[in-house]
C-alpha cells in the first residue's frame, strides 16, 4: 500500500513537471491555432499617452533613456513624458531638468518603491494610456505606436511589450537570461492569442488609466498584480512583440538572485492575493490554464524536483526496482552536469547545454530562497538595483 501511494505521488510529480515545461508550450501552440480570440487593431489609433520613466539614483543611464524616449516616433502633442523620481541624491534630477522642455520631472519626496511611484506619477498624467518603463530599458522607435494601436479595442485593458535581456558582456548567466526571455516571448504571445498574456513586463507596461485606478503599493511585482486585476475586471492583456524594451542581462548569479528573489516574492504575493482566479473558468483560459501553468507550477518546480528525487530514492530502497534505479541515476547525472555548468571555464560557459542547465538550476534555487523570503515576510518594496544591468 505504501509503495503504491509513493509511486502515485512520483507519477503525479513527473506529470506536473512535464506539463509545465513541455506540455504547456505544446498546448499553447495547438490552442493558438484552434482557439484564436478575435482582436481589433487600428494602426491609426493614437490616443494621448503618458510615458512614465521610473527612477532612483539613475544618473548613470537616465540621459541615455531620455534621449531614447525623445526619439520615439509618436505625435508629440499626444505623448507626455515623465521621469518619476523617488528622492534621488546622485544628480539624476539635475540631468532630467536639462530636458525640461520635453520631459517633465515628477519629484516624489520619499523613496517608497516602484508601485508607490507609479501611483504618485499617475496623479499628474493627462494621458488615457499609461506606459511604465524603467530608466535602463531602451525602447525601439515604434514601440508606443505598436502598443497604442491595441487600445482601439475596448476589450483591451493592458498591453505587454517584448522585453529583451541582452547578453552584452558575453556571460553564461546573461546568455541564459536571453534564452529565458525567448521562451517567455513564445509563451506570452500564444497566451495573448487565446486569452491574455500572463502579465506585463515592468520594463514596458501599458494600461488604461481608468482600469488601473491605483497600484497595490505593498506588491513587489506590481506588473503581475496589475495584469491579474485587469483580467479580473474583464479586460484582456495583449502581447506586442514589435514593441521592444531591452536592457543588459544580469552578469552573474548574485545579480540574478537579487532580481529573481524579488520577483518570486511578488509572484507568491499575487497568487495568494488572487487565488480565486486559479482554475476559475470565469476567467477563461487565463484562469483555468495560463495562470496555473505559467506561474503557480513554475514557482513550484524546485519543490517538485526535490520531491521527485526523494520519492525515487525511497521507492528504490523499498523495491530495488531497476527502472526506479535507472531513473534515479538519470537525475544524478543531471545534478552532476549542474555542478559542471558552474565551473568557470570558457568551453563550459559557451556550451548551450551547460548555459541552459546553469540558468535553469540557478533560477530554481533562487525560487526556493524567494519562497522562504515570502513566508518570513521579507518584503522590502524599495527595490535594490542591479548595477550590471546598467552596463551598456
Amino acid at each position: 500500500m505504501l509503495i503504491d501511494i509513493l509511486l502515485m505521488l512520483l507519477i503525479i510529480s513527473i506529470v506536473l513537471f512535464s506539463w509545465t515545461w513541455i506540455g504547456y508550450p505544446i498546448f499553447l501552440l495547438i490552442a493558438s491555432l484552434l482557439f484564436k480570440k478575435r482582436h481589433l487593431i487600428d494602426d491609426n489609433h493614437m490616443p494621448k499617452v503618458t510615458m512614465m520613466i521610473m527612477s532612483y539614483n539613475e544618473a548613470k543611464v537616465i540621459e541615455k533613456k531620455i534621449k531614447n524616449s525623445l526619439e520615439i516616433d509618436y505625435p508629440k502633442n499626444n505623448l507626455e513624458i515623465f521621469v518619476v523620481d523617488s528622492a534621488s541624491n546622485d544628480g539624476t534630477q539635475d540631468i532630467v531638468n536639462k530636458y525640461s522642455e520635453r520631459v517633465r520631472l515628477i519629484e516624489q519626496g520619499e523613496r517608497k518603491g516602484k508601485a508607490s511611484a507609479i501611483n504618485y506619477g499617475k496623479k499628474y498624467a493627462s494621458g488615457d494610456i499609461i506606459i511604465i518603463t524603467d530608466s535602463n530599458a531602451m525602447m525601439n522607435k515604434d514601440a508606443v505606436k505598436k502598443i497604442a494601436r491595441h487600445f482601439s479595442d475596448k476589450k483591451v485593458g493592458g498591453v505587454c511589450g517584448r522585453f529583451e535581456a541582452r547578453d552584452i558582456r558575453d556571460t553564461s548567466v546573461g546568455a541564459g537570461g536571453s534564452i529565458y526571455w525567448k521562451i517567455e516571448k513564445f509563451l506570452r504571445q500564444n497566451e495573448s492569442i487565446i486569452d491574455s498574456s500572463i502579465h506585463m513586463s515592468g520594463e514596458i507596461t501599458a494600461f488604461r488609466k481608468h482600469v488601473v485606478k491605483k497600484v497595490d503599493e505593498s506588491s513587489l511585482s506590481e506588473d503581475f498584480d496589475m495584469a491579474i486585476r485587469i483580467r479580473k475586471a474583464g479586460f484582456r492583456i495583449i502581447y506586442e512583440p514589435e514593441a521592444v524594451a531591452f536592457e543588459p542581462a544580469p552578469e552573474n548569479v548574485k545579480d540574478l538572485s537579487i532580481q529573481k528573489r524579488r520577483i518570486t516574492i511578488g509572484t507568491w504575493q499575487g497568487i495568494a492575493k488572487h487565488k480565486n482566479v486559479l482554475f476559475n473558468p470565469r476567467y477563461g483560459w487565463y484562469g483555468t490554464v495560463i495562470l496555473p501553468s505559467h506561474k503557480l507550477f513554475q514557482i513550484l518546480t524546485p519543490f517538485i524536483l526535490i520531491l521527485v528525487f526523494f520519492l525515487s530514492a525511497v521507492l528504490w530502497l523499498l523495491t530495488k526496482d531497476v527502472v526506479i534505479l535507472g531513473f534515479l541515476m538519470l537525475q544524478g547525472i543531471a545534478y552532476f552536469l549542474t555542478l559542471i555548468s558552474f565551473i568557470p571555464l570558457r568551453i563550459i560557459e559557451k556550451c548551450p547545454l551547460f548555459v541552459f542547465i546553469k540558468y535553469f538550476m540557478a533560477t530554481n534555487w533562487i525560487l526556493l530562497l524567494g519562497f522562504f523570503d515570502f513566508i518570513r515576510k521579507r518584503r522590502i518594496v524599495t527595490w535594490k538595483k542591479i548595477e550590471s544591468s546598467r552596463n551598456f
